[in-house]
């Protein structure tokens, strides 16, 4: 009697937490469903912590973290998923997932492998040949990417994905008539897909429609304020209708939000052929620079100098993003010469890196403060202590040079007056935070 009350109350048990494990999945799906990604990794957490962990938790688990944006987390969750049970029904969501992560990661092969095996595993599923063909096009491989588009159209029902994957094969192609109304079908069925209306604007445009590509960029400046595409788009306009001068505003209004998505080859090719155009192209590094783009900033520097070799912004330019960039025996030898060419350049403000103090400070440097730190980078010390101190006789309010004099100081190893700098450098600026570590390194409090 007693042994069979035991067994039962074991079974009960066991049904119990099987009954709690569904529950605890069902909940996670329908938060996931209202895309509350938090409350469903939440609940999946707890099912696992309870002891129902399984491949199907850990698939769902893994995109719920996805849809959350953490891609990292996200691909260890589905490969366990995998490692768990890789003949799950669910497992092909599982390298669904995997595909996009690698396609998100540029890693288009990787792709193309993930979505292949998710289609081994369910034929025909929509979603993984719509993902074949975004990773198809990336590599340009129109047929292919074509090919999958319609596959998942005929299988998708009413999902948009693949019409606009089409779309965008039609614009890689430069089948403007034929992108311009696969993107009016794409806008007509989800009139929030504001990328599609980016890339219908730039298709009227390049088809020569410039009166209805400029409404729908006006109207995209309106939608999207934050993005440079729509200020580019209007910007290109104006210099095809001969306004140099608005075109000119509208390039650096697009610079100044996202300075990458405007430094295109065709925007290059027009520099390289507009010599009243160098200060655009200056402009342009200098965006590149403080965006924190420091190889495009290179390359701009530099094509520019091609043209126009005797510089001394651009050069100036160039010397600061090889400094970014860690080449400092390079950037001595730019900054050197754009001093020769031009000591007088005004000053950059600029937000810069402090080693061993988070998040970016502002600073007020020139070419010659930026010429010291590099010879302190490379070690030659005596110069930058000649350049520190000339550079803060002139500029005795400017924070960095006096406190890249202190930091020379110490490696000189007179502590004595490596303090006194680094106190002027806080008078300048009282919370300089490379001045306040130079400091704490001497054992000193500010």
């Amino acid at each position: 009697m007693s042994n069979s009350r035991t067994v039962m109350v074991w079974t009960l048990a066991i049904a119990l937490l099987a009954t709690l494990a569904i529950a605890g999945f069902d909940e996670a799906v329908k938060f996931f469903e209202r895309q509350d990604y938090k409350s469903a990794v939440a609940e999946l957490e707890r099912e696992i912590a309870r002891g129902g962990d399984s491949a199907r938790v850990r698939t769902l688990l893994g995109w719920s973290i996805y849809k959350a944006g953490d891609l990292a987390r996200a691909r260890t969750e589905f490969d366990r998923a995998l490692a768990l049970n890789p003949s799950d029904p669910n497992a092909f969501y599982a390298h669904e997932g995997l595909g996009w992560i690698a396609y998100r990661g540029g890693d288009h092969d990787r792709a193309i492998a993930a979505f292949a095996q998710a289609l081994r595993l369910k034929p025909g599923y929509d979603n993984a040949h719509a993902g074949l063909g975004w990773a198809y096009l990336a590599k340009r491989d129109f047929v292919r990417a074509e090919a999958n588009f319609t596959t998942a159209k005929r299988a998708g029902g009413d999902n948009v994905d693949p019409d606009r994957g089409l779309a965008f094969v039609a614009y890689n192609r430069g089948d403007w008539k034929r992108a311009i109304e696969a993107f009016r079908n794409v806008v007509k069925r989800d009139e929030r897909d504001s990328v599609a209306r980016s890339a219908l604007a730039w298709s009227h445009l390049y088809r020569g429609d410039t009166k209805e590509a400029r409404r729908m960029f006006e109207d995209l400046v309106r939608r999207e304020p934050t993005w440079a595409d729509s200020l580019a788009g209007l910007a290109w306009i104006a210099e095809r209708e001969g306004r140099a001068a608005d075109a000119k505003a509208g390039f650096r209004a697009a610079l100044a939000k996202s300075a990458s998505y405007v430094a295109t080859k065709e925007l290059d090719a027009l520099l390289a052929a507009r010599a009243d155009w160098v200060d655009l192209w200056r402009d342009l590094g200098w965006a590149l620079y403080h965006q924190r783009a420091f190889a495009d900033a290179e390359r701009e520097f530099r094509a520019l100098l091609e043209r126009h070799p005797k510089d001394a912004d651009a050069l100036r330019g160039l010397g600061y993003t090889l400094y970014m960039l860690k080449r400092h025996r390079d950037a001595i030898v730019a900054l050197q010469q754009s001093l020769a060419l031009d000591p007088k350049l005004p000053p950059v403000e600029e937000r810069v890196e402090i080693p061993g103090a988070p998040g970016l400070h502002p600073i007020t440097s020139d070419a010659m403060s930026t010429l010291a730190w590099s010879h302190y980078q490379a070690g030659d010390y005596q110069e930058a202590l000649r350049l520190f101190r000339e550079v803060a006789q002139r500029h005795r309010t400017w924070a960095d040079p006096l406190s890249g004099l202190g930091w020379t100081l110490v490696k000189l190893g007179d502590r004595t007056a490596a303090e006194q700098a680094f106190r002027q450098s806080l008078q300048a600026s009282p919370r300089h935070a490379d001045a306040l570590m130079g400091l704490r390194t001497l054992g000193r409090q500010p």
